[in-house]
């Protein structure tokens, strides 16, 4: 075997080895999850002698450093119980620090779809911001892939490469190469003609560097711009003529969470209770009639509203479902992605 062929091997090996851990290690990232309501917190990086203040329940990051996933720890002050988790890559990219606003997962994730890349393409991205399309971009290509990604702002860059290096322990470092500068100035020091399988541009007007990089995007492959208004789709839909390049689709991605849990319906649990002191009283009559019930809802329409306590789905008849959307989350509007396929005549 081939020092090369040993040489992949090994990378590869690490690679998986960085997929899943067993144990918290300083430096990583955690999830705290309470016990009670399961409303999570976001802990890190850990360090053996820091501390996080949980509206007043104190957690030793020592306490998580050495255990495993879904270990339960208790808090020093307070004695509530959280229990552990990794991040996903959602929840990491939603809680680190931003140096700026960063391309959600929803857009992320439809981003990746959009470009149609998989493991081993190369891609380039305009506008590396937060670093948190670069991570899901990294995710897409593996191992064998290459994301370049480049940055004009340098404190962006400086923050976008932390945020990788510390993301599942560096394990998409090596998958990206980070530049900093205009990409129209330096995509010629590290690409060659038709060298990349997608184009990503996070930019006001990305018209302008068409000229410069649609040579890089491979004949027939797909270039993606990320634009907040409908005047920059406006714009960018004029300046097609002349360009080889077709629209194929303008979408605008919107998640919606709802809330699912089981609750009591007050009316019918006082109802139960009815039926079980009746039944006490009078061993003769077992149950309360149907119209006595809906008697008891139309008077006080008010105690027929569900509680919010979360209640064992098989405890009760008075059970009862809470859904609907959960307004407070908003995942709505936050680009528009536009999506271009490259059509250059074929010789």
């Amino acid at each position: 075997m081939s020092s090369g062929s040993l040489r992949r091997i090994s990378h590869q090996w690490r690679y998986l080895q960085k997929a899943h851990h067993s144990t918290f290690q300083a430096g990583d990232f955690c999830m705290l999850r309470d016990v009670r309501n399961s409303k999570k917190f976001f802990v890190g990086p850990l360090e053996v002698d820091s501390k996080r203040d949980i509206k007043g329940a104190i957690i030793s990051h020592a306490d998580v450093i050495d255990k495993p996933a879904r270990t339960i720890i208790r808090a020093h002050k307070g004695n509530t119980g959280y229990m552990l988790h990794f991040p996903t890559l959602e929840e990491y990219v939603l809680n680190v620090p931003r140096a700026c606003t960063p391309i959600y997962p929803k857009d992320a994730s439809a981003i990746v779809q959009m470009l149609d890349i998989e493991p081993g393409h190369r891609v380039l991205e305009a506008g590396t911001g937060n670093g948190a399309l670069t991570l899901h971009l990294a995710r897409a290509v593996g191992q064998e892939g290459k994301v370049d990604t480049f940055e004009i702002r340098e404190p962006h860059a400086r923050t976008a490469e932390k945020h990788v290096a510390r993301f599942n322990r560096g394990r998409y470092l090596p998958t990206i190469a980070f530049h900093h500068g205009s990409v129209m100035e330096k995509v010629s020091e590290v690409g060659t003609k038709e060298c990349y399988d997608g184009l990503i541009l996070d930019m006001p007007e990305p018209n302008l560097a068409w000229p410069v990089l649609l040579p890089y995007l491979r004949n027939d492959r797909f270039l993606v711009c990320y634009l907040p208004n409908m005047t920059q789709v406006l714009q960018l839909a004029g300046q097609l003529r002349g360009q080889h390049l077709v629209m194929e689709d303008c979408i605008e991605v919107e998640w919606k969470s709802w809330e699912i849990r089981a609750t009591q319906i007050r009316s019918r649990v006082a109802a139960a209770a009815a039926v079980s002191a009746t039944n006490s009283a009078n061993p003769v009559q077992n149950t309360l009639d149907d119209a006595q019930v809906a008697g008891e809802n139309t008077e006080n329409p008010v105690e027929a509203e569900a509680e919010s306590t979360v209640v064992d789905t098989g405890a009760s008849e008075a059970l009862a479902w809470v859904c609907r959307p959960k307004n407070f989350d908003v995942r709505g509007h936050t680009a528009f992605l536009v999506k271009l396929r490259k059509c250059e005549p074929v010789p």
